[in-house]
């Protein structure tokens, strides 16, 4: 019997799991505060599951009983609710679309594979018989990396990883760990810790995302700072292709011609499938503690964290908020004794009336000290020191306590906004440190505005989330009440405001969120046209029939590239705010 946790089908987490406002007292007042809301709003639950209407199945009966005949049939699925789990990722235009019933494609099988032979035999009748196939972990990207609209007419199935699960082995010497692609984040690392070592590997999706879709998307974890990227922690990997099986050597660094496990890293299963990679690891830290720090404002505090990394002493997490970034980490919070808010009160005042701080600038820092004793205690030494000299504030452990306790729920208010008809989503970047400071206040300008041409108010935020020597990552956060019946428009029209930004002011299209088909569009501005073709030419040499995941980070040649919001829509919006619509 196969029994596979998935998520459920119209948002976040498992199907019993939702986020609980009751803990939280002043964050849904925060929340109607910024976005505008002036009465309770009207409760609009996912679209029924049994009314949901799916494409009809397109089968290829010859790779249906060629596969049938090595794969159990427990382990091959094609039932309505493993197609409609598989149909999409977790994007905003993801989660509207299905909490909608909007079902537009959607693989016809769902296969669940035991190893890399199996792996292979799948891609081999794929290419004889001209099926499809989707590479699945967890289904959290938010990239559009999943979307099944691209069979041309022919079978697409769902390959899900997740029952390659194991950590291998792991040499304690060398501290490397050898792992399937299909490991479940917290089912991976508690594998690993039972051998005293951590991959360091800590997304926003940690509890819901894999390995393999971690190298796939060139994910990055809260704990990059000390640990690096996905791509500064793989060695070797093995990838199945339809022209045949990727394999490299585990050794530290290499000088063998272009870098072979980059091609693959970030290849979001257009030119195969990753079943395993040998990962650096590193032994568990003696001590580790959270702390929260308030900056006079957000430049002083991008100014400690810069110098935190050019004197080599950055903390494991450094999170820096702006002002109203911070407002909403502070309504977040959960019910504080008696004794913590007149503490609270007491710290407030001292820093009003004593520190003059003016809280509507004030940012809230967060981060993680970790190591062995000695090193531990100096680390936290020099950045107090550098922290007291841009004019930052202690607050203790506590605020660093209260985001390690509740840093995945994030995902799960989006479902609770999206219940009460608000949009929410967000958009990453990275650019180099002297370009820090310009591109937050462009983009900041530019999603505001795009923002105000659709509602009264919303909330815009941003924070640091990953510094490193040469720069750091922007990570907007953005929410409004939705425009009825035009709620997919409004949404892209913001998001397009906030890529066409970051496009404009020299940074990057996504610093860990990968391009799928949600960020294809600027792909060319990032990486060139001659990027573009060579990209080209790696998928037609490794995929030549067009199998893998087709029409995903490059635009096809041959057809017309619909991204969901043309001239047309964009006029068509404008003209009905004009006409008042605006909320």
């Amino acid at each position: 019997m196969l029994n596979v946790e998935q998520m459920k089908w119209w948002g976040w987490g498992g199907e019993n799991i939702e986020f609980n406002m009751d803990d939280k007292p002043e964050l849904w007042p925060h929340i109607k505060d910024v976005v505008g809301i002036e009465d309770e709003v009207k409760f609009t639950p996912p679209f029924k599951f049994e009314n949901i209407e799916l494409p009809s199945q397109t089968l290829n009966d010859k790779f249906i009983n060629h596969v049938k005949s090595f794969i159990d049939p427990e382990r091959f699925k094609s039932d309505k609710r493993e197609r409609v789990i598989h149909s999409y990722g977790k994007s905003f235009r993801d989660l509207w679309r299905i909490r909608n019933g909007i079902v537009n494609a959607s693989p016809d099988y769902v296969i669940y594979p035991l190893s890399e032979q199996e792996i292979s035999t799948i891609i081999k009748a794929a290419l004889d018989y001209d099926v499809v196939l989707i590479p699945f972990g967890a289904g959290s990207n938010i990239a559009g990396c999943l979307e099944a609209n691209n069979g041309s007419g022919r079978m697409i199935v769902s390959l899900d990883m997740k029952l390659m699960d194991k950590v291998i082995s792991v040499d304690k010497q060398s501290n490397t760990a050898r792992i399937q692609a299909g490991a479940l984040g917290p089912l991976m690392e508690k594998q690993l810790n039972s051998y005293g070592f951590t991959l360091g590997h800590f997304p926003d999706s940690f509890e819901y995302s894999t390995i393999g879709g971690w190298i796939a998307t060139r994910s990055a974890g809260m704990q990059s700072d000390k640990y690096g990227k996905i791509e500064d922690m793989v060695l070797s990997l093995r990838m199945v292709t339809p022209n045949g099986t990727i394999v490299t050597r585990t050794v530290p660094k290499s000088s063998n011609g272009i870098d072979v496990n980059h091609i693959c890293i970030g290849s979001e299963g257009t030119l195969g499938v990753i079943t395993e990679a040998v990962m650096r690891v590193h032994k568990l830290p003696q001590y580790r503690v959270p702390y929260g720090y308030l900056f006079p404002d957000f430049e002083s505090g991008v100014n400690a964290v810069y110098e935190c990394v050019e004197k080599y002493c950055a903390p494991v997490v450094t999170r820096l908020n702006d002002p109203d970034k911070t407002a909403l980490s502070f309504a977040y919070r959960s019910k504080s004794s008696p004794v913590k808010s007149l503490l609270g009160k007491v710290v407030k005042s001292y820093l009003k009336n004593i520190k003059k701080f003016d809280f509507d600038k004030a940012c809230l820092l967060l981060t993680v000290f970790e190591g062995d004793k000695e090193n531990f205690s100096d680390m936290k030494r020099k950045v107090n020191k550098i922290y007291k000299k841009q004019g930052a504030f202690n607050l203790g452990t506590e605020p660093g306590k209260a985001f390690e306790r509740g840093k995945y729920d994030f995902p799960y208010l989006r479902d609770y906004v999206m219940d009460r008809n608000i949009m929410a989503d967000v958009s990453e970047t990275s650019t180099v440190w002297s370009n820090l400071l310009p591109l937050y206040y462009s983009t900041i300008a530019s999603i505001d505005k795009a923002m105000k041409q659709t509602v009264k108010k919303g909330f815009l935020g941003c924070h640091i989330s990953h510094t490193y020597h040469t720069g750091a990552s922007l990570y907007f956060t953005f929410g409004c009440q939705q425009i009825p019946g035009y709620e997919l428009e409004q949404y892209l029209l913001i998001k397009k405001s906030a890529e066409d930004a970051f496009i404009k002011g020299g940074a990057t299209l996504s610093h860990h969120h990968a391009v799928g088909f949600e960020h294809m569009p600027w792909i060319k501005d990032d990486i060139s046209e001659t990027g573009i073709k060579a990209v080209r030419g790696l998928k037609y040499s490794l995929d030549p029939k067009n199998i893998m995941n087709p029409d995903k980070i490059i635009p096809p040649i041959e057809k017309s590239f619909n991204w969901g919001l043309q001239k047309e829509d964009i006029e068509k919006l404008k003209a009905l705010l004009a006409a008042g619509r605006r909320i």
